[in-house]
């Protein structure tokens, strides 16, 4: 990397510290915030008590394990140990060897992913199917080891037939898991095994299906983003403009209406509201429709995640989410 580019790189990221924005934080469970900091520093125990405490609560379990993993990536040898045949354990460890092999590959499109990138990915990669299966096994009523195969077919390219195979597993332990239709629709997107068609029947039907208050209908939104995201790199309009023409255009603002009353009707607590408010929120401001937006967005304060939907504003996404809040008289 030159040093041009290193020096660029540091000053986008001193700039987007600016806005002070907890970015991966759109959740809400206050023992996961306490004992993250400590994963991150290489105490794996209170991480791996968090997710035996949760289990058959799946929303909240399935946070925690996707949340644990990303900070327990970087400690994957020890976690191993602590593992052992114990059944939470190889959950985490299966998952957190997946984010270490994503943080290998990078976010990149393929066609940008080296060889010898692609070769280290799919090893550490391949790692992560024993433990998840053992997981499996050993709690057969768990849905959570079988959102991880998801993440670990699509990167493994395992092809649509196993990943529906998987879905049809994970579905038949908890038809509604927020983690499990997140992973879904990433499966249906056409940059990896589906189209723009399949994945907005998909989001459709879980609008239709889910029950009033449950924010799994912000999947509609989620479509939407991946969609038009997939093509901004190939046009040269400002991002802006895009996502405002996109989310504009009246079915998409219908569909959009329809998910968030579904789930706004009859709301009840739940650990994944707070990115279900980033996703509806972000939405109905690139719509136009502010009014909307504001409601959604005026809770959440200067918590957000990681990606998706301000990942596809700018490339400093805290900066573009707090500049948001600024217009709605939100800051």
């Amino acid at each position: 990397m030159s040093l041009t580019v290193r020096v660029i790189r540091a000053v986008l990221d001193a700039l987007d510290k600016t806005a002070r924005m907890r970015v991966g934080r759109a959740w809400d469970d206050p023992p996961l915030e306490q004992v993250l900091p400590q994963v991150k520093a290489g105490r794996l125990e209170p991480g791996l008590e968090l997710i035996r405490q949760a289990r058959g609560d799946n929303e909240l379990r399935g946070l925690r394990v996707e949340q644990l993993a990303t900070a327990g990536a970087a400690h994957a040898e020890a976690l191993g140990r602590l593992a052992g045949d114990d059944a939470d354990g190889l959950l985490w460890l299966g998952a957190a060897r997946i984010q270490q092999a994503w943080a290998i590959r990078g976010a990149f499109r393929a066609k940008y992913v080296g060889g010898d990138r692609f070769a280290r990915f799919w090893e550490v990669l391949s790692s992560a199917a024993d433990p998840l299966q053992q997981a499996a096994e050993a709690l057969p009523d768990d849905p959570v080891p079988w959102d991880h195969l998801q993440w670990h077919g699509i990167g493994m390219q395992s092809g649509r037939k196993e990943l529906d195979r998987i879905w049809t597993e994970l579905i038949a332990r908890d038809p509604r898991l927020y983690v499990g239709h997140y992973s879904r629709a990433q499966a249906l997107c056409e940059k990896w095994y589906g189209s723009d068609e399949e994945l907005l029947t998909f989001v459709r039907g879980v609008t239709a299906t889910a029950p009033a208050g449950d924010p799994v209908t912000a999947m509609v939104p989620l479509a939407h983003f991946e969609i038009v995201w997939s093509g901004m790199d190939e046009t040269e309009r400002p991002a802006q403009e895009v996502l405002a023409a996109y989310f504009g255009d009246s079915a998409v603002a219908d569909s959009l209406v329809e998910a968030a009353d579904k789930w706004l009707d009859g709301s009840r607590p739940h650990p994944r509201a707070l990115d279900a408010m980033h996703l509806f929120g972000a939405a109905f401001y690139f719509g136009g429709y502010l009014t909307r937006a504001q409601s959604l967005l005026a809770g959440l304060g200067r918590r957000m995640p990681e990606n998706l939907p301000w990942a596809a504003l700018s490339v400093m996404p805290a900066r573009g989410y707090a500049q948001v809040r600024r217009e709605l008289g939100l800051s």
